[in-house]
């Protein structure tokens, strides 16, 4: 074990070094979208680049870490390997067989795919969002429960784990750069800030909703599970238990929920922002207004510092909660016990708000920079043209990934298709995506319309790859990472 915890450190390590360039490199990109004067370009890309690297070799430490994991496994339950066995087990768990993983990989394809398409058409304004998200997916992966690598489970210990989750992998980043392509065409044919601020604002108060709920609404109280900190037998090494913390459940009749417990003097601030958003909606759709001095973008400044409170608030009073204790009406869920604190680890609610966070400070930030912005970015054909063929590079690995899931579902479990939550919203991905290739290709669609499809249409991958894999549709056989 201990060359295995050697590179597991050494992932470590590189994992917050591949942070630390691809933040600089969003550094690079934002300053030389502001200043036009700074020549940044080479050196923005190049910490791009650097990052790039430096993530792989994090990926490979990890990749090869499981596989050595896999091996001692086996022979811990005294198994005698050949040197297929062994190179097929070094091979079989790939770097993206839990949320964490998952993650820190999706942000890796997609700064690989952004490299690709920076050097075939110089679009180099892409990188200041794609170097964004990159770090946003990653810093969603720290709030994951559970970093570990344990051997594969038997139903994921199939040679599809390497060509069905790959290809999606890659098919979903490839469709967030031509998502973020579509944002810039539309800015660049002169979509007004009061339209895009309108959908930031809409977006920010539904999903200031979805996370609050209506306790939050009616009571102005937010509430969050409290997690539990237990130890679980290591699959891996007999004796050796793993800290684990997940959040806490309460049996309501025979099915176990989540318990949720208010957090103090956070939702006055969250709901404040809230209504503030759906006003500045409002007000931007009657008084359709660009430029900073609009009311609407006055708005969303009013409710982005009261979100940065709430926010600030938040992370507070995780770090600093006390013990829980549970009202003695409750009934907990079968093997869960005390002591019970508020954890960053089993909160993906904080994940979403910082979200929210950062898109409304992107918009804050870049609407003064709007004419700046639209002369940087190049013709919309380009951009139009860069968008298509991007998508339309990532639909047939979607489609290959979905027939690929479902061959490997029928030699798991026995069938083909079982409407699964994460089977079901793949499809719909299909469909909105297949969509969007029909209107451009069939119908002759072109301009802002298709643009529009594609900028949906990501939303539908994000649902797809995070809200079905934290259980929000209920729990399935892809679910994963729901704490």
């Amino acid at each position: 074990m201990g060359s295995v915890e050697s590179l597991l450190n050494w992932g470590v390590a590189l994992r917050f070094a591949a942070i630390g360039t691809y933040a600089a490199a969003f550094v690079g990109y934002a300053a030389r979208l502001a200043i036009q004067k700074l020549k940044l370009d080479r050196a923005a890309t190049a910490l791009a680049a650097l990052g790039v690297v430096t993530h792989t070799a994090y990926l490979v430490t990890r990749w090869i870490a499981a596989g050595q994991i896999e091996i001692l496994a086996r022979e811990a339950t005294g198994d005698v390997l050949s040197s297929y066995d062994r190179f097929w087990f070094m091979v079989s768990h790939p770097p993206y067989t839990n949320l964490f993983d998952a993650l820190n990989f999706v942000a890796w394809a997609m700064m690989v795919c952004y490299l690709i398409i920076e050097r075939k058409w110089g679009l180099r304004v892409v990188g200041v969002l794609a170097v964004a998200l990159a770090l946003v997916a990653m810093g969603e992966a720290s709030l994951v429960t559970d970093k570990q690598i344990e051997p594969l489970v038997p139903a994921l210990q199939s040679y599809w784990i390497l060509i069905h989750v790959g290809m999606l992998f890659v098919s979903y980043s490839l469709f967030t750069l031509g998502a973020v392509c579509a944002l810039l065409y539309l800015v660049r044919t002169g979509t007004s800030s009061a339209i895009l601020g309108t959908v930031q604002a809409s977006v920010a108060f539904v999903l200031l909703w979805a996370v609050g709920g209506m306790k939050m609404i009616t009571a102005a109280t937010f509430e969050m599970a409290p997690g539990w900190q237990h130890q679980i037998q290591s699959r891996l090494q007999a004796g050796k238990l793993l800290d684990v913390t997940t959040a806490v459940h309460v049996m309501v009749g025979d099915k176990a929920v989540k318990y949720l417990t208010p957090v103090a003097s956070v939702g006055p601030f969250l709901l404040g922002a809230m209504a503030l958003f759906a006003v500045a909606a409002v007000v931007y759709i009657v008084r359709p207004e660009d430029g900073v001095k609009a009311r609407g973008y006055k708005l969303v400044a009013a409710a982005f510092g009261l979100l940065t409170i709430g926010l600030g608030l938040l992370v507070y009073r995780i770090v600093n909660s006390p013990e829980i204790f549970l009202p003695d009406t409750v009934r907990l869920a079968p093997g869960e016990h005390g002591p019970f604190r508020l954890s960053l680890a089993s909160n993906y609610a904080l994940g979403l708000i910082a979200l929210i966070w950062g898109t409304t400070l992107g918009f804050l930030l870049t609407t003064p920079l709007r004419d700046r912005i639209s002369a940087s970015l190049p013709d919309p054909r380009k951009l139009e043209d860069i968008t298509y063929r991007v998508i339309i590079a990532g639909w047939p690995l979607l489609t290959i990934g979905i027939v690929m899931g479902g061959m490997w579902a029928n030699e798991a479990w026995g069938r083909f298709w079982g409407w699964d939550p994460k089977e079901t919203w793949a499809l719909i991905t299909w469909v909105v995506y297949a969509g969007y290739l029909h209107t451009r290709i069939t119908l002759g669609w072109a301009g802002k319309r298709p643009a529009t499809i594609a900028v949906f249409a990501f939303a539908v991958v994000v649902f797809t790859f995070m809200g079905v894999n934290l259980g929000l549709t209920g729990e399935g056989l892809h679910t994963y990472g729901s704490g």
